[in-house]
């Protein structure tokens, strides 16, 4: 959670107190940090990450790694090994820092 908004949520909470009991500004007050508090915490339960995304795409990068140590070991025409290495990468990468980011996602794992 952004420290920003736990900031202005203790700043609103500090002027609740201050304002009379009474007060109509009180009650807007109390209802607006009770609707922010309700959609942190809902928020926070629809985020997930995406596991089994995580580590397929985590395969592509290491099979990556994996085809770029032998092309550098073996030389000559192994070098074209890095073709396919790329395309690993340049798949991979990016996958995993989507599956791996906190998002909303629907019952199948997709973003929403």
């Amino acid at each position: 959670m952004c420290t920003s908004l736990l900031r202005s949520l203790s700043e609103d909470a500090e002027l609740l107190a201050l304002l009379p009991e009474d007060s109509e500004a009180k009650r807007i007050l109390a209802a607006h940090i009770d609707a922010t508090v309700r959609k942190i915490v809902e928020g926070e339960d629809e985020r997930t990450r995406d596991l089994s995304g995580v580590l397929f795409w985590a395969s592509f990068l290491a099979l990556a790694v994996f085809l770029v140590v032998v092309a550098a070991d073996r030389g000559g025409y192994w070098w074209l090994l890095c073709l396919p290495a790329a395309v690993a990468w340049l798949l991979g990468a990016p996958a995993v820092l989507q599956d791996a980011s906190l998002r909303r996602r629907d019952a199948g794992g997709r973003p929403v």
